[in-house]
C-alpha cells in the first residue's frame, strides 16, 4: 500500500468516526445524567401516581400537579435537584423556588440539566445555557425557553406548573 492510499484511508476513517459522533450527539435523544458535578433531572412516567393533569405540549396546554411526598417525585423535597416530567423540567432551586421550563433545548431538541450551582440550565450535547426564566445566556441557541409558571403547596406537598 502507497503512503498516498493509506493517509486517504485513515482520513476516510477518523471523518466516519467524528460523523458518527457528531450525529448521535445532535439527535433529540438525551442523556439526563447530569456531567461535571451538576444536578440533572431524571425522566419520569407522567401517569404514575401523584400525578395529575397534561404535561405533554403535543395534547395542549402544560397543565399538571406533582406530590412530592410520593416517590416519584421525591427528588423535588430537595434544594437543587430537578426532575423531568412529560415535556417539562420542573426545578427546585437551592434557595426553595420552584422552576418549570419546557425541557428541550431550542437548538437541537436535547432534554437539558439543571446547574443548581448555578442557578441556569444547561444542554448537555452543545454547551447551551438559559437562565431560570428560559432566556439563552450562551448559544448556539438562538431561541428562549418557553417559560412555565410553577408554584408549591406546602400543605399538600404538590407542586403545580401551568
Amino acid at each position: 500500500m502507497e503512503r498516498k492510499e493509506f493517509m486517504s484511508l485513515v482520513g476516510i476513517s477518523v471523518g466516519a468516526v467524528i460523523l458518527q459522533n457528531c450525529l448521535s450527539g445532535c439527535s433529540s435523544k438525551s442523556d439526563p445524567t447530569p456531567s461535571g458535578g451538576t444536578t440533572g433531572g431524571t425522566t419520569t412516567n407522567p401517569t404514575s401516581t401523584g400525578f395529575t393533569g397534561n404535561a405533554a405540549s403535543s395534547k395542549g396546554t402544560i397543565d399538571f400537579t406533582i406530590d412530592i411526598s410520593t416517590s416519584d417525585y421525591a427528588t423535588l423535597k430537595t434544594n437543587g435537584s430537578a426532575l423531568v416530567v412529560g415535556d417539562v423540567i420542573v426545578a427546585r432551586t437551592k434557595a426553595g423556588n420552584f422552576i418549570a421550563l419546557a425541557k428541550a433545548c431550542t437548538h437541537e431538541g436535547t432534554t437539558i440539566n439543571f446547574l443548581a450551582d448555578q442557578d441556569r440550565f444547561k444542554c448537555p450535547n452543545h454547551g447551551s445555557e438559559f437562565s431560570t426564566t428560559g432566556t439563552v445566556l450562551s448559544a448556539p441557541a438562538s431561541s428562549p425557553l418557553k417559560q412555565y409558571t410553577a408554584s408549591f403547596d406546602a400543605t399538600s406537598s404538590k407542586v403545580s406548573v401551568k
